[in-house]
């Protein structure tokens, strides 16, 4: 038997038997079968864009407001502001952008609404200051989809005249109920009704915050977040409290306000589900003159309350 023999003429490929192969292969359907397989290889697939950086300052940048640049920018951009930037109302970043300061940014809110907004999943506000020039009933921040980041910020109301509890009730942060993988890490807030109050069933980390001068440090609305290394802040400005957690948290979440303190650096806890508070000395002064008496975790003696504050144990 003859083996057959392929005949290469023009751009169509022919067979010594084409009924074997069903005919000759045509021009379209050869260029087809080439750009199918420098498809699958990776050859001559379009380049992803690049993601480009959109300034925002008083002059001399991209935009002079930030919702401007978030509205002109894509998924994966970067809006970066420099300067002292005052706003009234809200930034809505409700893409997945990346919100950024440099050159000692700060962002001050002069009407009264919130100052962003992160809608978009995936979004991330980080290296601003964010404050008002009056204190307002109104968060900061407000998060409103998963996978949000919120990182760095320096974050802090006007001054109010004591008690705490006439405070204008501005906040940190406020997280909409049910997000998922949130993540609020670095950040200093103080000078605040509360520092983020957390509604329910979301979910994340937050870490490594430094807290100070609120009423509330964490308001816990039954959210199940886990909070690691997070302190109190400036001793001369202590917050009433460090973690609250309300009354309608299941009871799985946070059982031992013991638990919850250690692992944030003994910042104070009050369970409102049955009133356990946990309130770690900070120092060895807070255990003399019997002080050692109101603290808890209970100590038997003075000696005992200023060995907690050197080994935590």
């Amino acid at each position: 038997m003859r083996a057959s023999v392929r005949r290469v003429t023009g751009c169509s490929v022919q067979h010594s038997n084409p009924a074997r192969l069903g005919g000759p292969i045509k021009k379209p359907l050869f260029t087809a079968l080439i750009a199918a397989a420098l498809a699958g290889a990776g050859i001559g697939a379009p380049a992803a864009a690049a993601a480009s950086v959109h300034t925002v300052c008083e002059t001399g940048c991209d935009y002079s407001t930030i919702q401007a640049a978030v509205n002109a920018a894509a998924a994966g951009d970067t809006i970066q502001i420099s300067g002292a930037l005052a706003v009234s109302g809200t930034t809505t970043v409700n893409k997945d952008v990346t919100v950024t300061g440099s050159d000692e940014a700060t962002v001050a809110q002069t009407g009264t609404a919130i100052t962003f907004l992160m809608s978009g999943a995936g979004s991330t506000l980080s290296n601003l200051t964010i404050t008002s020039d009056a204190p307002v009933a109104r968060e900061f921040v407000q998060v409103g989809a998963a996978d949000v980041t919120v990182s760095d910020n320096v974050i802090y109301g006007p001054a109010q005249p004591l008690p705490m509890s006439s405070w204008v009730g501005n906040r940190g942060i406020v997280t909409q109920g049910s997000i998922g993988g949130f993540a609020l890490t670095g950040n200093t807030m103080h000078t605040l009704r509360s520092g983020a109050y957390l509604n329910p069933n979301g979910t994340g980390t937050i870490a490594d915050n430094t807290l100070y001068n609120t009423k509330g440090d964490f308001l816990i609305d039954n959210a199940n977040f886990e909070f690691i290394n997070n302190r109190s802040g400036d001793e001369a400005q202590p917050s009433e409290w460090g973690f609250v957690v309300f009354g309608n948290t299941a009871p799985d979440r946070y059982p031992s306000m013991a638990a919850l303190s250690a692992a944030n650096n003994f910042m104070t806890a009050w369970d409102q589900r049955d009133g356990e508070t946990f309130v770690a000395p900070r120092s060895a002064e807070e255990c003399k003159k019997d002080g050692w008496k109101t603290l808890s975790p209970g100590f038997s003696n003075q000696g005992q309350c200023i060995r907690f504050v050197n080994t935590g144990r």
